[in-house]
């Protein structure tokens, strides 16, 4: 009985800890939030804007990148019609400041991924992040954890040694 109670006590120490760890690193809804509004479903959907058009470094690099402000005002420029939106982003261009958007995939750092690798072995884009050309905005992928990956290169026939990914 006397060991119960040390027990008990730190199954709840470690299930508070796991809570406060969970809440800290959950996706809550103001954590995604954009400094500007953008929509992958316009602009890849309606529009069909390729993903790597904007995203352009995926097909050299470890990261697909966040556009710059000169990929973004490439069409934005020469609008026929201002939103509050797209007004928002002319007036950054003008006073030469950057748009700070909010990183919404990151790995661990022990794992190596990269985008090149993926898109030299022809997986789409939406074979990872999801039908992201019906999004009106983006949300995190639903997970990156390690089984995900795993079904998919077991899937596709692609390595499941651990030293692909892991570095």
């Amino acid at each position: 009985m006397r060991a119960a109670v040390p027990a008990a006590i730190a199954a709840g120490l470690a299930a508070l800890a796991g809570g406060l760890y969970a809440t800290g690193s959950a996706d809550l809804a103001t954590q995604d939030r954009q400094p500007l509004a953008f929509s992958h479903e316009f602009h890849a959907g309606r529009l069909e804007v390729n993903c790597l058009y904007c995203h352009r470094h995926a097909e050299e690099s470890r990261i697909a990148s966040v556009p710059s402000m000169q990929v973004c005002m490439t069409c934005h420029r020469a609008l026929a019609r201002e939103t509050a939106g797209t007004g928002a982003l002319q007036a950054a261009w003008k006073r030469g400041e950057p748009v700070n958007w909010v990183r919404l995939q990151r790995l661990p750092d022990f794992v190596y991924f990269t985008h090149e690798m993926h898109v030299r072995a022809e997986l789409r884009c939406q074979d990872c992040h999801g039908t992201v050309e019906g999004m009106t905005h983006t949300p995190r992928a639903p997970t990156f954890e390690m089984g995900w990956c795993l079904t998919c290169h077991t899937r596709r026939g692609a390595s499941t040694d651990c030293i692909t990914c892991h570095k």
